[in-house]
């Protein structure tokens, strides 16, 4: 078996490592040995994970093992803010309920392209890692940032190792719902010589996996209030927007790399350079059905409808549509009028969808330590980080109109009935298309200094004191979407602008090479059900985007518009975000010690940060006024009064930061440690919340009607300037303190804890929809929209644990063992008055939490490891914890009222399996099932009329791995 060396992470930022026992790694009770002696000899608050092999964290990704530790949870969404997608695996990380989590490697700050600042932790391939260290608690010497915590992902180096080291990994891994199996493997070598010149290792690890998985997901839309409709016993009613179904085909490719090479050319000075790139491409293919109401308008009951199985509309106890038979009237704007000729049918569309992103990160580091004396040491690092992201995301659409559909379950999952009308090619029309491209780059350089000196027999053991300079760049590109539709409800209509006058008159197909009839397989394991085929877009259009849309709005006279890929070409500058920001840091920090029973250190960390935004502001061109003249073809004649070409501007911002900070371990017992720690920490804003760019529109003043341009004055207008970001923004900013209690009461595992926190939270990113400034450009009385530092927020909680082995039991009992751990938190967030979204019916919502944070969560995990076999069973769960407020999906205009709703994902658990044999010190073998409970993901909306109503449910796969790993 491989000898595994332990890092302190008292000194983790620059991988100075404590010599600790070595320990031969025998599996799971060694993993959490080595771990649990990280954070009985850390001086910081610290929870770690240590690999139980070469290449094997304890789960199959970084964020999976962080799910474990407590105080730590996992979003499983592709992006936190976006519930209609769920990730293949756990992404985004939360400490104690905060998102803003910074990431490094080995103890050197690490970033993903996208936003600039925390670390897409999927991103990383687990098998390069050797351990995963969570700081709860800074020290002075640590990197600024990260209010949450700081998470260090740990790689091997070569004089871990006493010598040669091989080692390989062979795996495979299935879904059950994709019903597809694919490779993963990894290898390492390591090895260090004795030479004239010194002692020199080397260490290369690489690794590739891919994965595929599939999840089911069926949604119901906000409930908008009806007065339209004779309920007995209610005035007001809520009827759906709308329901829809989707499966997601998901794949990702994940490539690492990594080399380390060591010299030390004697006993006092030692040099370190490390390359590591880690690349994550993920692609996903989404088949979409969906009924919409279409905006400003509702489904409508068919109380016409003889039809075969038509039912009546049922409502439950608080005035909600539980089921019916639908259908919609013609231009529904309120209309009530439901004869033969005035319906059309309910708006039925299908939607082709993929999106394909391509992430890299690349560190270089260079460090080198110099023991000058016995008391004196200096170390440096020189580090280049180069990360981008790449996203290219297509839909196309189609459009039919049943005369009726019958909906059932709106109180939970819904069931949906179509009849046979989704399966004439002859009933489908263009529909909706969207477009959205994104390319992300971020660069830094670090260049950092620290020196550190001890003291015998004094109580200020040692002090320590460095510098940090970076220069940090970023470029952002794109990232809105581009929507728009070829033929849709709102078409319909006597105005001049809408050219039908029924869905009749909506164009058929006129290529059917365009389309496919796809059907849905055991959709959701065949527990909902909903039509499961219809014609879509065929997929392989999708990846030449430009072409097709150009292809069908030839062939669809009076479409409505065309997707505009002019704002995609980022060669213009008008599209793009550049950043340049440098820093400067300086600390001091003495760490005392009273008779080493109470030791710990006391600090100070002050950073300077100069940021510049390239931007431009953009005038009204578009704005006119009418001369009262016509041109030769009858058209009016208009001057442009506020015409200008987009002025180029640079937005600089600067701020200083004094960060204080203490940690305090008091030795009760040999046993026993109690420690407590206090620090002000500081979140600063991600790149594409810097944008510099403003757009200044006009618009006649509220009561005031058009006149001539003769007449006309710029006192007639309102000006409105939205900003896309604010380069003004300052970082978030935490005061927090920690009050732990630790009891290791054997020496084969058995530890106890209690951690009690607090955070107090300032300077929140907000975009504010209704400010107002006196002057700008030259004008007056401007309506303002863009982001604010505003609000602030409380975080207090607690986390619990015990691990134990029970080598005390008969055998072959003595080989189980359980680790339990459980997670409290508690949220207030004080937001201003208005900023808050509204319900369907106008109403406010109040006392909404954090995004993320969810009040309860444990682990609990049974272990058995003895004689070569280990096997462990382990049980996540997290309560009801808040996704996003108006997402995409749950916001809109209905009735006048501008209106988006909170989306909670409901409590989940998750039950996951392990089993491994190692036939000798060389040769082992694992299995793992996650998942293994079917575990259904599912999402509640939260109305204030309406009540609390199932907005998704997701089924997910169930996944299988199988692995032989090879060490010599």
């Amino acid at each position: 078996m491989c000898v595994m060396g332990v890092v302190n992470p008292v000194h983790a930022q620059e991988q100075e490592t404590k010599e600790l026992e070595e320990v031969i790694v025998t599996g799971m009770r060694q993993s959490i040995l080595s771990a649990q002696q990280i954070k009985r000899d850390s001086n910081v608050v610290v929870d770690s994970i240590v690999a139980e092999d070469i290449g094997k964290l304890p789960d199959r990704s970084v964020t999976e093992a962080l799910a474990r530790i407590p105080g730590i949870s996992v979003s499983r969404y592709e992006d936190l803010g976006d519930p209609e997608h769920f990730a293949g695996e756990g992404s985004g990380v939360l400490v104690r309920g905060m998102s803003q989590v910074r990431g490094e490697l080995n103890g050197r700050e690490i970033f993903s392209a996208d936003g600039g600042r925390g670390l897409s932790f999927d991103d990383v391939p687990a098998e390069l890692m050797s351990g995963v260290d969570v700081y709860k608690s800074p020290s002075a010497d640590m990197i600024e940032g990260g209010l949450g915590g700081v998470v260090n992902l740990r790689t091997r180096l070569p004089f871990d190792s006493d010598g040669q080291l091989i080692s390989a990994t062979l795996k495979g891994n299935y879904g059950d719902l994709i019903d597809e199996a694919n490779p993963e493997y990894s290898a390492l070598y390591s090895n260090r010589w004795d030479t004239d010149a010194g002692e020199i290792g080397f260490l290369v690890d690489v690794s590739s996996s891919k994965l595929a998985s599939r999840a089911d997901n069926i949604y119901t839309r906000a409930f908008l209030p009806r007065t339209d409709l004779d309920v007995d016993g209610f005035d007001t009613v809520y009827v759906p927007k709308g329901v829809d179904w989707r499966r997601n085909d998901y794949e990702r490719k994940r490539t690492g790399a990594y080399v380390a090479v060591q010299w030390a050319p004697n006993a006092d000075v030692e040099f370190t350079y490390t390359g590591f790139t880690s690349t994550h491409k993920s692609r996903w293919d989404e088949n979409a059905f969906f009924i919409d109401s279409g905006a400003d308008s509702n489904l409508f009951l068919t109380s016409q409808s003889t039809s075969e199985g038509a039912q009546p509309w049922v409502f439950d106890d608080g005035g909600s549509l539980v089921s019916g038979t639908i259908t919609t009237a013609h231009n529904n704007f309120g209309s009530t009028d439901f004869t033969t000729d005035n319906t059309f049918g309910v708006p039925f569309g299908t939607s082709s969808r993929y999106s394909a992103s391509d992430a890299t990160t690349t560190d270089h580091s260079l460090a080198a330590m110099w023991q000058v004396s016995d008391r004196l040491k200096i170390s440096s690092s020189l580090q280049m980080v180069d990360s981008t992201a790449d996203v290219d995301d297509n839909t196309l659409g189609l459009i039919t109109f049943p005369d009726e559909i019958t909906v059932s379950g709106l109180n939970g999952t819904p069931s949906i009935t179509a009849g046979g009308f989704l399966d004439n090619l002859n009933n489908y029309s263009h529909g909706q298309s969207m477009v959205m491209r994104k390319k992300n780059e971020a660069k830094s350089k670090a260049l950092r200094i620290d020196a550190e000196y001890d003291f015998e027999d004094s109580i200020v053991s040692s002090v320590k004191a460095g510098v940090r300079f970076t220069d940090k760049s970023a470029y952002n590109a794109g990232g809105d979407y581009n929507w728009s539709a070829r033929y849709q409800p709102w078409q319909i209509g006597s105005e001049d602008w809408r050219p039908f006058n029924h869905t009749d008159d909506f164009p058929r197909l006129q290529n059917e090479n365009f389309v496919k009839y796809i059907e849905f397989d055991n959709f959701q394991r065949g527990g909902t059900a909903v039509p499961s085929s219809a014609y879509l877009i065929d997929h392989s259009l999708l990846q030449d985007m430009e072409a097709t849309t150009a292809a069908i709005d030839a062939i669809t006279p009076n479409g409505c518009c065309s997707n505009d890929f002019s704002v995609f070409d980022f060669t213009n500058v008008d599209n793009s975000n550049t950043q340049n920001e440098k820093t400067s840091a300086i600390y001091a920090m003495a760490n005392f010690n009273f008779d080493d029973v109470v030791d710990g250190n006391i600090g100070v960390r002050v950073v300077k940060t100069e940021n510049v935004a390239d931007g431009y502001i953009r005038f009204p061109n578009s704005f006119e006024v009418k001369t009262g003249e016509v041109d030769g073809e009858g058209n009016d004649v208009t001057i442009t009064p506020f015409a200008a070409d987009d002025l180029p501007y640079d937005a600089k911002n600067d701020y200083t930061h004094v960060l204080p900070n203490l940690n305090v371990r008091w030795k009760l017992t040999d046993e026993v440690i109690l420690r407590f720690a206090a620090a002000k920490t500081i979140w600063r804003p991600e790149f594409n919340r810097l944008k510099a760019v403003m757009n200044l529109s006009a618009d006649w003043a509220q009561g005031q009607s058009e006149v001539l341009a003769d007449e006309f004055d710029p006192s007639l207008v309102r000006f409105s300037l939205s900003a896309d970001g604010n380069p003004n923004l300052v970082p978030m900013e935490s005061n927090q303190n920690d009050l732990s209690l630790e009891w290791y009461f054997d020496e084969n595992g058995g530890m106890a804890h209690l951690n009690l926190f607090r955070k107090n939270i300032s300077n929140y990113f907000r975009d504010v929809p209704d400010g107002n400034i006196p002057s700008f450009g030259g004008y007056t009385n401007i309506a303002t929209s863009g982001a604010a530092n505003i609000g602030s927020g409380k975080i207090k909680g607690a986390e619990v644990g015990v691990t134990k082995f029970f080598d005390e039991l008969p055998k072959p009992f003595d080989g189980l063992g359980l680790a339990a751990n459980y997670t409290y938190i508690d949220s207030q967030e004080d937001i201003a008055e208005g900023l808050g979204s509204v319900d369907t019916d106008g109403s406010a919502f109040n006392d909404i939490p954090l995004a993320g944070l969810s009040e309860n969560s444990y682990n609990f995990v049974l272990m058995y490891d003895i004689e070569g076999f280990y096997s462990r069973l382990a049980y996540n769960w997290r309560s009801e914890y808040l996704v996003a407020v108006a997402p995409n999906g749950w916001n809109g205009t209905d009735n006048g009222i501008t209106w988006g709703l909170p989306i909670y994902n409901k409590d989940y658990g998750q039950l996951d399996l392990s089993l491994g044999y190692n036939f000798n010190d060389n040769i082992s073998v694992n299995f793992e099932a996650s998942n293994i409970g079917k575990a259904n993901t599912e999402g509640v909306m939260r109305q204030n009329g309406a009540g609390d109503h199932t907005a998704y449910v997701y089924s997910q796969d169930v996944r299988y791995g199988l692995a032989l790993r090879v060490t010599f």
